[in-house]
This record gives C-alpha cells, sequence and structure tokens, in this order.
C-alpha cells in the first residue's frame, strides 16, 4: 500500500474507532504484553520520524484498545506533524470531549494545531485552557498565557487592520546587500544607514532634482574595519554617536562610540565612556534634537527584562550622567529595543518582544504630555504594520506623514527577500506625532557680524519646560526640532553680551511644518545702546488685565540678571496698548502694566531707584491698528537702559 493510500486508511479508521469508545478509559499500565509492543513500535517510529508507520501501529492498537487515550492524542500529535491539522484538530477534540480532565497537556497541542490552521481564538481558548488547570510547569504556561494574548489581539488586529502601503527608497538606497537602521534628517532630505557589504559600513544618501533619495556613497571617515552601525545623529549634523562591537577599547560586547563633525569632517570616533556603556551589550542610540539627551537599549545589570531601554544626558559640567532606566511602563519582560524620539520630544516608537502583539517583535508608540510628564501605556500600531515575524527599526519624519524601516518583503508580490530593504509608508493619523517644524538659527555680534558660540535655550512657554539647550552654537548656528502649535521663548546668552530673548507663536495653523528662522543679534554688554526702545517679547498679561502671565518670569529673570551684571544702569519700563476702547482706560491700563514689571523686578532684587515706568497708552504705536497682527505688535512692553 501507497503511503498516501496508508494515511487515507488510518484518516477512516481514527473517525470510525472513535465511535467505538466506551465509558472507561485505560492507561499504558493496564495494556496487554502484544499491545505494549504495539505501542513501543508505534513510539519508536515517531521518534525516527516516520509518523505514517507510527500511525499505522497506534491504529491496530486502538482497534483492540478503543479507550486507550494516550493512543489516540499520540496519533493526533504524529497528524499534526504530518501538517494534517483538520484530522489532528478531530482527535485532540474527541479526547478532550470524553476525557476532559486526561492531560493539560492535549490543551496547549490542540492550541498549537488551532494556531497553524490561523484558527487564533480557537487557538486562544486552548492555550488558556492549558494554563487555568495548573500545570506543572510554570513556565510554559506562562508561555501559554501569552500566547492566549497574543492570538487574541492577532485576532482582532487582522480584522481591524490599519492603512499600510510601504514603498521601497529606491536604487539610491537600497542593493542587493541589506539596507538598514535609517536615520534622517531634520528637513528629511539626508538619510544615513547601514548597508551590510560582508561587515556594517555607513552610507549616506541626500533628495536630489527628482525628489528621491539619490546615490548613497560611503561615510569613508567613520567607517572602519569593524562592524558600525545602529546609529544617531543631532539635529544640527555636528554630534553622531554610534554602536561598534568588539573594538579594543569596548567595555562590553558591543559599545555607544560618538564623533564631531568639526572643521569639515568628522573626528576619529572615540568610546563613550564607562558611565554610559557597561560591561554588556549597549546599542541602538537615540538622541535628542539638541544631542544632550541619549536613549538606548541595554542589557546591563538593572533591566526588566532581556534589553530595556535606558536615558542618560548632559549635565551642567556637559558630561554624560549614569543611565537610568525608563522604567516598567515602557520595558518589559522581554526585550525593548530600537528606541526613537521624535523631534517633538513627546512621542516614542520602539520595538517589543515583551508585550501583547502579533507574537514576535512589534513596533510600539508611547507619549508624554510635556518634558516632565511620565511615559503612556505603549500601543501597538497594528497590523499589517506589525505581523507575525520580527519587526525592525521604525522612524518617523519631522512632520510626522512618513515613517521609515527595514524589512525583507517584497510588498509588491508579498514574497521574501534574501536582503534587507530600506522602505517608507505614509503613517496613518492616530499613529503620527504631534505636528512638528524646526527653527534654525544664527547668533553673531551685533557690531563686527561674527558669529558667536552663545548658549542656546528654547522654552515651552505653556508649562516653562526646556525643549531645546545647547552650551556651545558651533560657527554661531543651531537647529532644533519643535511642536507646531506651541507658544516659544528663544533665549541666547553669551559671556560679556546682553542676552537675547524672542517670542515665536506656533499655534497659528499656517505654521505647521513651516521652518522657523531666528536671527540673533548680540550686543557688547560694555556698548549696550542708551535710550533705544526695546521690546520685550516674553511679557504677558491677562487679557485687558495688568496681571503678570506665569509665563513672564523667565523675562523678569532675564532683566534682573542683565541689571545685577551690570550696575551701572537703570532701567525704564514703558507699557503701550491698541487704540480698542476709550483713550484713558488704555492709558491707564499701559501705566498699571509698566507698573508691574517694574514690580516684578523690584521684587527679585533690584533697588527701586535703579527702576522707572510709564505707560502711552496708544499714543506711540509701533504698527497699524486696522489689522489683528498690527493691534497685537502695539500692545507691547519696552525697556530702555540709561546711565545711572
Amino acid at each position: 500500500m501507497k503511503p498516501h493510500q496508508i494515511l487515507r486508511f488510518i484518516l477512516a479508521a481514527f473517525i470510525l474507532l472513535s465511535a467505538l469508545w466506551t465509558e472507561g478509559q485505560i492507561a499504558r499500565e493496564q495494556l496487554s504484553p502484544k499491545d505494549k509492543k504495539i505501542f513501543e513500535k508505534a513510539r519508536k517510529e515517531a521518534q525516527k520520524g516516520n509518523f505514517i508507520k507510527s500511525n499505522k501501529e497506534y491504529t491496530k492498537l486502538l482497534r483492540s484498545q478503543p479507550d486507550f487515550a494516550e493512543g489516540w492524542l499520540r496519533l493526533a500529535s504524529n497528524l499534526y506533524n504530518l501538517k494534517d491539522y483538520k484530522n489532528a484538530e478531530s482527535g485532540f477534540l474527541a479526547v478532550i470531549h470524553k476525557y476532559p480532565d486526561y492531560d493539560p497537556e492535549m490543551y496547549y497541542s490542540l492550541g498549537m494545531v488551532y494556531h497553524d490552521q490561523k484558527k487564533y481564538r480557537e487557538a486562544a481558548h486552548h492555550f488558556g485552557e492549558y494554563a487555568k488547570r495548573g500545570t506543572t510547569n510554570p513556565e510554559k504556561s506562562a508561555k501559554a498565557t501569552k500566547l492566549r494574548d497574543n492570538l487574541l489581539f492577532r485576532d482582532y488586529a487582522i480584522s481591524h487592520p490599519v492603512p499600510f502601503r510601504p514603498e521601497g527608497l529606491g536604487p539610491g538606497v537600497n542593493s542587493a546587500m541589506s539596507e538598514y537602521s535609517p536615520s534622517l534628517s531634520l528637513d528629511g532630505k539626508t538619510m544615513i544607514f547601514t548597508r551590510n557589504l560582508g561587515q556594517e559600513d555607513f552610507f549616506i544618501s541626500t533628495v536630489d532634482s527628482t525628489g528621491n533619495f539619490g546615490k548613497a556613497f560611503p561615510l569613508l571617515t567613520l567607517n572602519s574595519t569593524n562592524n558600525d552601525g545602529a546609529h544617531t545623529i543631532s539635529a544640527d549634523g555636528t554630534f553622531l554617536v554610534f554602536t561598534s562591537c568588539d573594538r579594543k577599547d569596548a567595555f562590553g560586547s558591543c559599545d555607544l562610540y560618538f564623533s564631531m563633525y568639526e572643521n569639515g569632517k568628522w573626528t576619529i570616533p572615540a568610546n563613550m565612556g564607562h558611565r554610559v556603556n557597561s560591561a554588556a551589550w549597549d546599542s541602538q542610540p537615540c538622541l535628542t534634537p539638541d544631542g544632550r539627551t541619549l536613549l538606548f537599549s541595554s542589557r546591563r545589570l538593572g533591566t526588566l527584562g532581556g534589553a530595556d531601554l535606558w536615558m542618560t544626558w548632559r549635565n551642567e559640567k556637559n558630561a554624560w550622567v549614569v543611565p537610568v532606566n525608563l522604567g516598567a511602563v515602557i520595558n518589559s519582560v522581554g526585550d525593548d529595543e530600537t528606541p526613537f524620539l521624535h523631534p517633538d520630544g513627546h512621542t516614542l516608537y520602539f520595538r517589543s518582544n515583551g508585550r501583547i502583539g502579533m507574537g514576535d517583535f512589534d513596533i510600539y508608540v508611547s507619549r508624554r504630555k510635556s518634558m516632565t510628564d511620565p511615559w503612556s501605556e505603549p500601543v501597538n500600531l497594528g497590523y499589517p504594520l506589525n505581523t507575525e515575524g520580527a519587526e525592525g527599526a521604525f522612524i518617523v519624519s519631522l512632520e510626522g506623514k512618513k515613517a521609515y524601516f527595514a524589512g525583507d518583503t517584497d510588498y509588491k508580490t508579498g514574497k521574501g527577500m534574501k536582503q534587507l530593504d530600506i522602505f517608507y509608508i505614509d503613517l496613518y493619523e492616530e499613529a503620527r506625532p504631534r505636528p512638528s517644524t524646526f527653527v534654525t538659527g544664527l547668533v553673531t555680534d551685533a557690531l563686527t557680524g561674527k558669529p558667536l558660540e552663545a548658549k542656546v535655550t528654547i522654552l515651552d512657554l505653556a508649562d516653562g519646560n526646556t525643549i531645546f539647550a545647547i552650551p556651545k552654537a558651533i560657527s554661531g548656528r543651531f537647529m532644533s526640532g519643535i511642536s507646531a502649535g506651541g507658544n516659544y521663548m528663544c533665549i541666547a546668552e553669551f559671556p560679556g553680551y546682553k542676552y537675547y530673548s524672542q517670542n515665536f507663536n506656533l499655534t497659528e495653523a499656517d505654521s505647521l511644518y513651516k521652518p522657523y528662522n531666528l536671527n540673533i543679534v548680540l550686543h557688547p554688554a560694555d556698548k549696550i545702546p542708551e535710550n533705544k526702545a526695546i521690546v520685550l517679547q516674553n511679557i504677558f498679561f491677562n487679557t485687558g488685565s495688568a496681571e503678570l502671565l506665569p509665563e513672564s518670569q523667565t523675562e523678569i529673570n532675564l532683566l534682573v540678571g542683565l541689571l545685577k551684571e551690570n550696575p551701572s544702569y537703570r532701567i525704564h519700563i514703558t507699557g503701550h496698548t491698541d487704540n480698542v476702547g476709550k483713550d484713558e482706560d488704555n492709558m491707564q491700563l499701559s501705566i498699571s502694566r509698566a507698573r508691574a514689571v517694574a514690580d516684578a523686578i523690584k521684587s527679585a532684587g533690584i533697588e527701586s531707584l535703579r527702576i522707572s515706568f510709564e505707560g502711552k497708552g496708544e499714543t506711540s504705536p509701533m504698527d497699524t491698528n486696522d489689522t489683528v497682527e498690527g493691534r497685537k505688535n502695539n500692545r507691547r512692553t519696552e525697556y530702555i537702559l540709561k546711565k545711572q
């Protein structure tokens, strides 16, 4: 008899014999010597992978012993190994129906049968049954519970797919080799990625005249004879952190290294030191736009699972502090990797295999309301963005509309590829970060026009949090990602110069994705223009009131600092209004607002003799009162510095 004919015979017998079961159930020890020999032969054939021969023997045995439950389960297991899922399912169900408490393992096995048929809800039910029956294998029970939860999620996710239409980046980036770990400049025009040419090296591609990424070239000054990859770069393109493994100066298997772009070239990479790196695996860095906070994945002591996400930042001395774990909200009992903190500062993407998901590494997103608020419970980005396979690193463009990742699937044909390519998608709205843009600036000397490497800070006026800070703007230039829809204050400071303070409000709809440029001019402190009115950009009042809003405190502090550093100067505050309302009311409001600023300066420790104020109401407009914007400019508070 041919193998397929034998199998059909066994299956027919299987179905027929299931109807012959009686009420009792016998154990292996109760078999006759003859039946025991048949059982051992069947078992050994299965061990050798001869499942058809094995089932032929089990069928012979079950003809005489139809209540031998173990025989039926082993026969069903053989059918599962032969990928005859339909009949394996019937076999396990028959035993479970007749002897539900015989062996918890049959529930796990049936769960696998349903799993491989993609009957996820049924599989989840039986994995759950296995887990709740109090098995003596806690590790397998925990695995069954995770499988149950993942399969329920998978069943839901597949029936509720998210938009997902991947497009390859084209021949400029993708090749016959593997490309992965992309990073993107804030303006979206430059990409650095890893290409595996037998070893991992950095390549760079820029957007060409067609709007596509052009031919990629190796970053020769950064590439070494080691594997170099998993990198991140600061917003201004001058500070790069990457992963390198098995270097002589490494502290662990893989360490984080940095290089700086100076005088038109990258410096020789240096290890980030024992404070950042550990004796374990440290990899997959992600810098905030200002280059002062670093997230990465590590297997060091103190992890909650396998690999966890950690964070370090530069202190006031510009040194990296001892990393801290991002905590149990973000990190799981599994591996948490490839962090990507969007330039909005509020949206974190990462991959994890320790959470409810499609089954392996999935991409998740977590959010926070402000820089000081805790991270939210991570949310799975859904199917088919996440699959049953392992998803890789995931980055999102500044405006939040496009996401980039590496994959080994030809999405047009659905077939697998031998190599990894880099793809992009239009990210569906619910998964996007806050609408964002970027700010660029140049700091110069007011008299010479030369660049000043000033300290630059950008604050969110809504909560006073610092969202960008660099101790030194290289060649006077800086760049930062920033959330559109906020109200911000930029401060530039340089020793021996008067501070600069500018308010830029991005709450208007037309500010979305529109870059904001700041040309900052600093005056030497010993040559501050006298009797020149300077608008206080960051002094705010309640509407129609002289009550200073909390957002004004930073500007007050800067004014106080200026006066303390220059004790020979007096300050005169002037209040102005637009022409809406009665003249006398506007005059009184302007006086009251000027007095409020003067009082705040006095309360901070400046002698009252150095402070004076007045109000001019609507009498000295600096713009037209015929437009909303013009009236806004006319409602202002100014100061003049005078030598005592």
